[in-house]
C-alpha cells in the first residue's frame, strides 16, 4: 500500500491539501490561545511611587493662588498616558517678588530680573511610574528627568517650571 495515490490522497482517504489546511489552522489556533493567556508586561510590573519638585520662577500672583494642593498636574505638551503626572502635595513661595526672564535687554544678553507682582513657587507632586536604574517614567509613558523645562497646567493654572528633584 502506497502512502500517496494516484489522486494525491494520503493512504487513499484525505488529500494531501486538506492535511496542510488543518496543520495551519490548528497552528494559528494554538498561537491565538498562548498570545490571550499570556501575562502582558504592563501587568507583571508593578507601578511605584514617585514625588519630584518643580520649581516656576516669575509666576504670577494671580497664577501662584490657583496652583492648588490636592489639584492634577499635566504637561500641556507632552502626552502623559491621558492622565494627570501626578496630584500636587504642596506648594512653597520661595521667594516674591520672583525672578523672570528679562524680555527686552538691548545689549543682546538674557538675565533675570525681579518683577512685581510674580512669585517663585517650589511645587511638589506625587505620582506613580515605573523606576529603572536612574530612569523615572511617570504613567509607564512620560518621561522625567531633572533640569526638564516644561509647560504645565492644573485645571485653574498654567506656568512652566523646571523639575529640580525627584525623590523615590
Amino acid at each position: 500500500m502506497k502512502i500517496i495515490d494516484r489522486n494525491g490522497r494520503l493512504f487513499g482517504k484525505i488529500s494531501i491539501i486538506d492535511v496542510l489546511v488543518i496543520a495551519v489552522v490548528l497552528v494559528m489556533a494554538a498561537a491565538l490561545y498562548f498570545k490571550s493567556n499570556q501575562d502582558h508586561t504592563g501587568t507583571a510590573v508593578a507601578e511605584q511611587t514617585i514625588t519630584f519638585q518643580i520649581r516656576a520662577q516669575g509666576v504670577d500672583s494671580y497664577v501662584a493662588d490657583a496652583v492648588l494642593v490636592g489639584d492634577g498636574l499635566y504637561d500641556k505638551t507632552y502626552s502623559s498616558g491621558g492622565r494627570a503626572l501626578g496630584r500636587i502635595t504642596d506648594v512653597q513661595v520661595e521667594r516674591t517678588p520672583g525672578l523672570k526672564l528679562a524680555e527686552k535687554l538691548t545689549d543682546g544678553t538674557a538675565g533675570l530680573l525681579e518683577a512685581d507682582d510674580t512669585v517663585d513657587l517650589l511645587i511638589t507632586v506625587e505620582g506613580s511610574g515605573l523606576i529603572t536604574g536612574g530612569s523615572y517614567s511617570l504613567n509607564r509613558v512620560y518621561d522625567l528627568g531633572i533640569n526638564s523645562f516644561r509647560n504645565y497646567l492644573t485645571k485653574h493654572a498654567d506656568f512652566k517650571g523646571m523639575v529640580c528633584e525627584i525623590f523615590d
